[in-house]
């Protein structure tokens, strides 16, 4: 008869069972992940048969027991951003539970405010509210009819801002000027020691600077190429000192020339020349 069980040698030692395979750490990983994800669908499938606020602040009440509730605020790149108008845009609470906290609100509610270009808000747990300001960068102030407003770069009002604090920064005039201020203000630094010289500048007919000094002498430049016109000024300036006479206008609108207008009007019978 055929045996199923095999004959066992009477010397043979029975062998010891082996312990079963160890799991590696990334297997548990991968084994909690899924479960936490499979408790999570089933926590979704409840929530559709129970009251979801009600499990959502039992959620947030549970981690805020475990510790995650909001403890600190920090802030980087603030510069000229009120601390006051800062924290009223947040509206945080300390000790609120910080998986709780909206993003997204803040960052819109940050984005209001008019220092403020860009920003990021992240949560760092378990406590800390992290925000990064990119600030406007004021480069002029722009004239209206009744007072002076901080621009950007870019011809922004910077709102909130006080013109006061920034008396020397060069004054922007003229119908759409704010969008192409930094343009000409950009080409006026290229000559640092007559630019030291500017308070002022004006766009006229919205084709063209005239650039106002502060010993009240008014430069026109050219619509076409005032890069090499305001040079060719710098040069004329340090060799003779064109500036400092007692000039009106120096007119740079006629190319390879300059045209000057004496500060004393011309008495005669005509009209002024």
């Amino acid at each position: 008869m055929r045996r199923l069980i095999g004959w066992i040698k009477p010397q043979q030692q029975p062998q010891p069972r082996s312990a079963p395979p160890r799991l590696s750490l990334w297997k548990k990983i991968k084994i909690g992940f899924w479960s936490l994800v499979m408790i999570a669908a089933a926590s979704t499938i409840g929530v559709a048969m129970t009251d979801r606020g009600k499990l959502g602040n039992d959620l947030l009440a549970i981690s805020a027991n475990a510790g995650l509730v909001l403890d600190d605020i920090q802030v980087q790149g603030r510069a000229h951003t009120p601390q006051a108008t800062l924290l009223a845009a947040l509206n945080l609470q300390l000790g609120t539970p910080i998986l709780g906290i909206d993003l997204r609100q803040l960052h819109r509610n940050i984005s209001q405010i008019g220092w403020v270009e860009d920003a990021t808000v992240e949560r760092r747990l378990p406590s800390t509210i992290y925000i990064t300001l990119r600030e406007r960068v004021p480069i002029a102030l722009l004239q209206t009819n009744d007072q002076h407003k901080l621009i950007d770069h870019s011809g922004a009002i910077i709102d909130g801002a006080d013109p006061s604090h920034f008396t020397h920064l060069t004054v922007v005039a003229g119908k759409n000027a704010a969008p192409k201020a930094a343009a000409i203000l950009a080409i006026l630094k290229t000559e640092p020691e007559l630019f030291s010289e500017v308070w002022a500048v004006s766009y006229r007919s919205q084709r063209r600077w005239d650039v106002h000094l502060k010993n009240g002498m008014e430069v026109r430049l050219p619509e076409i190429d005032p890069v090499t016109a305001w040079s060719r000024l710098a040069v004329i300036d340090r060799k003779k000192a064109i500036t400092n006479r007692d000039l009106a206008v120096i007119d740079l609108r006629v190319p390879q020339q300059l045209i000057v207008e004496p500060n004393i009007p011309v008495r005669g019978k005509g009209s002024r020349t």
